[in-house]
């Protein structure tokens, strides 16, 4: 039995001193787990110091802490080295760890439990213990996360501000971002039927869209669109008009109604927002008077036949706040075949019908 002793009490000698050596010349991992070995053979509870050293040394704080405690925990302790192991645990319980902010967009607020300390990209330090940490800028939104300081460990955040409430509040999820779109557009647009020109025509246009597909600097949807554009036409001389049914009561104009269903997609640049739309649905002519003039041959009534049409834009808007954008239409485009009744002597109306517009609207988010 004592000579099982000496044995165990060899090997952790041994283990020990093969350890002092391995920490001497920089083999720290070589030497934890020796020191951790003579520890297990019996070795006195120093060898959890020494353990602990090497810890330190590969900045496992939290491990260090945690060998720290067991050794405090064992009995007949040297005062000295209870009272220095205490002390270099206190050390590492209240180390200020390494605090590291960025966010997209740059440039936000950042408060820690309530507290500005700067603003985004933030390099600083932060006491141990659970803080909340709050991002926000007034044409952005805002992120509020919850971190630990804990041992001295870094803490790093990288947000992407959304749409947040107060201080205090947790801001929703990336993904929780406004998705319902209502824009209204006043156009003004130039329109011709083959031969027949028509003037500037004054329309409007109402899109209520959906984006189910959001990035991080993009979306994607689908959207109904209507429209309604006043046109108006002349009579070029040798054009007749003449009808069975007498003269023509509204002979020169018509509100043109278009209705589709398109697809859009955005690019976000900061405050901007760079958008498309593509669509296909139908247009008609809601009239019940006869019409006549360089476009339609005169008769006694107009059917109102509708007629498939192609639509597509680009836009670009600009955030006013969180809700509303202020929309620029620069370029619109309307096409779609002639409608029935339309012209085919004089001026040839028969041809595709193009419309090209310009637009300025706004814009509700929600």
């Amino acid at each position: 039995m004592v000579r099982a002793q000496e044995d165990d009490l060899g090997r952790a000698r041994f283990f020990d001193q093969q350890g002092v050596k391995a920490f001497a010349e920089g083999r720290i991992r070589d030497a934890m787990a020796l020191f951790k070995q003579s520890y297990l053979a019996g070795g006195p509870p120093t060898e959890l110091w020494n353990v602990a050293r090497c810890q330190l040394k590969l900045e496992d704080t939290a491990g260090a802490a945690e060998t720290l405690a067991t050794y405090l925990g064992k009995k007949n302790l040297a005062e000295d080295d209870r009272r220095e192991a205490a002390r270099l645990l206190d050390d590492i319980e209240h180390r200020s760890s390494t605090f590291v902010v960025a966010s997209s967009p740059s440039g936000g607020q950042v408060m820690v439990d309530g507290h500005i300390v700067g603003t985004t990209p933030l390099a600083a330090t932060l006491a141990p213990g659970r803080h909340e940490v709050r991002v926000s800028r007034a044409d952005a939104g805002s992120a509020t996360r919850t971190v630990e300081a804990k041992y001295g460990h870094p803490v790093v955040l990288d947000l992407e501000l959304e749409q947040g409430g107060p201080p205090g509040h947790k801001a929703p999820h990336k993904h929780a971002v406004r998705r319902l779109s209502i824009e209204l557009v006043a156009l003004g647009a130039t329109t011709s039927m083959g031969n027949a020109a028509l003037g500037l025509s004054p329309a409007g246009a109402l899109s209520v869209g959906y984006a189910p597909f959001v990035f991080r600097n993009s979306l994607f949807g689908a959207a109904l669109r209507f429209q309604v554009a006043g046109d108006a036409w002349t009579t070029s001389p040798g054009v007749s008009n003449a009808t069975a049914c007498g003269p023509l009561p509204n002979d020169y104009s018509a509100a043109e109604l278009t209705l589709m269903p398109t697809v859009f997609g955005a690019f976000r640049l900061g405050r901007l927002t760079l958008g498309a739309h593509l669509g296909f649905g139908a247009a008609i002519y809601a009239t019940s008077s006869n019409v006549g003039g360089d476009v339609f041959a005169p008769s006694c009534t107009f059917g109102g036949s509708a007629a498939p049409d192609v639509y597509a834009s680009l836009d670009v808007s600009f955030r006013a706040t969180q809700a509303i954008r202020v929309l620029f239409v620069p370029a619109s485009f309307d096409l779609h075949g002639s409608y029935d009744g339309a012209r085919t002597g004089g001026p040839d109306a028969t041809s595709p019908w193009i419309r090209f517009g310009i637009g300025l609207g706004a814009a509700l988010d929600l």
